[in-house]
């Protein structure tokens, strides 16, 4: 089968899906090509720019910018023929891109990654993409987008297992407590309580201003942090991107990539007791907390027992082994994209 993947023009975590789905599909036989929406996103914001600074008359927007960068998928469609287009995340590319290629009678395939956080907009591209099908990271978010008649399922985070592997970091990025994601007013919060304690604290939670400014830690370089740490915190995100405006415990049941890859990694992870999936997933092998302070007594207990650490990560590892991105390709999205 030959698939076309739209890249979702950001140069973090979605990316890594969309890597992800392409090193898992080539691997198994399929003829892929990634088209690389964020490389000529930022070629034709720096063109568009220099044409602006050079023609009085001329003002661009990222509309224009987006437009250019989606008729370049267009055509990459064209040239490779493809039986199926696998879109990530989606918010990014225009509208034409949808329109063109269901002009071309492609089976459009959206895998939403924003969910529940990002559904009023993600359910807008679902109603109006022409999508064949679309897969959501959150289980809770099918019913709602699919509420228009739209073929949506649920697909689980998954790992990469060449890069979320127990590795030996010869005493690098060694810590007692290591947090890594974008620092969420809850999270910065949760962190601001653990900052007295006489732990060894690792923060590499990337604020909103260093996302935009591509300020970002690699997966590679994050799996040996992982590896480095004797605790790593897995805490879900509950703020949507309008300040002050928070998703509950209904909104919400799958955990998010950090919790797999952390487990995949061999390390040792703590999670809030807030997402139902993690116990169906783990068990009783990534221990929860329900707030700060509980969260600095389970800090201070696990500390002090290297040995039980030890034995639930091992527990927490072989709990994710049919969870990568070849075994999600296999389950999930093979089956769909034979069906459509």
């Amino acid at each position: 089968m030959r698939i076309l993947i739209a890249y979702p023009g950001a140069i973090h975590s979605t990316y890594d899906v969309a890597a992800g789905y392409e090193k898992a599909l080539r691997a198994i036989g399929h003829d892929v090509y990634g088209y690389p929406y964020h490389k000529w996103l930022g070629f034709y914001a720096d063109t568009l720019k220099y044409w602006e600074e050079h023609n009085e008359q001329y003002t661009f927007t990222m509309d224009d910018v987006a437009l250019q960068a989606a008729n370049h998928l267009v055509i990459a469609a064209v040239d490779f023929e493809p039986d199926v287009v696998l879109i990530i995340s989606g918010s990014a590319l225009h509208r034409r891109a949808y329109d063109l290629l269901h002009k071309m009678c492609l089976p459009l395939v959206l895998l939403l990654t924003e969910s529940p956080y990002e559904d009023e907009i993600q359910s807008k591209i679902v109603d109006q993409g022409h999508i064949a099908h679309a897969f959501t990271n959150e289980i809770y978010s099918v019913e709602p987008l699919s509420v228009n008649g739209a073929s949506v399922s649920y697909l689980p985070h998954s790992f990469d297992p060449d890069v979320h592997k127990p590795m030996d970091v010869n005493g690098e990025h060694a810590s007692d407590v290591f947090f890594h994601g974008t620092l969420w007013v809850e999270r910065a919060r949760l962190i601001e309580e653990l900052l007295g304690m006489d732990i060894d604290l690792c923060v590499s939670g990337i604020s909103m201003a260093d996302v935009q400014r591509g300020e970002l830690v690699d997966n590679d370089k994050l799996a040996q942090m992982y590896n480095g740490a004797k605790i790593c915190l897995n805490h879900h995100r509950t703020t949507k991107r309008e300040e002050g405006d928070t998703i509950g415990l209904n909104d919400a049941a799958s955990i998010g990539p950090r919790a797999y890859e952390i487990a995949a990694c061999g390390a040792f992870q703590l999670c809030d007791d807030t997402r139902p999936e993690l116990r169906a997933i783990f068990g009783h092998a990534v221990p929860t907390y329900q707030n700060a302070a509980d969260l600095r007594a389970r800090i201070e207990y696990f500390l002090d027992r290297p040995n039980e650490r030890r034995e639930l990560a091992d527990m927490a590892r072989e709990r994710v082994q049919d969870c990568s991105f070849m075994h999600r390709v296999i389950e999930f999205v093979e089956p769909i994209f034979r069906r459509i």
